[in-house]
């Protein structure tokens, strides 16, 4: 399913897109950061909304595109929040 997304990622417009915050249930949310982009405490998933809060239409909904996974951070052991606070 992947490599199908991925495939057809390279034929789809490259048009913006916006992505979702997802909370990861199993972390400690007192060392999480909602304002830091944080692999550890979430997940980063291509938002279905392609008109930006004007309504969804799956016609001309963008595809995934790859690209985008470059803008989430390694998972790590510390959160972002973590080490700053290390500091």
């Amino acid at each position: 399913m992947i490599i199908f997304s991925f495939i057809l990622s390279l034929f789809a417009n490259h048009l913006p897109v916006m992505y979702v915050q997802v909370p990861q249930w199993a972390d400690d949310w007192a060392v999480c950061a909602v304002d830091i982009p944080d692999a550890k405490c979430h997940w980063y998933v291509m938002s279905p909304d392609n008109t930006f809060g004007e309504g969804f239409d799956w016609e001309n909904a963008p595809w995934f595109d790859a690209n985008g996974l470059n803008d989430i951070a390694p998972m790590q052991a510390k959160t972002v929040l973590e080490k700053l606070q290390d500091k």
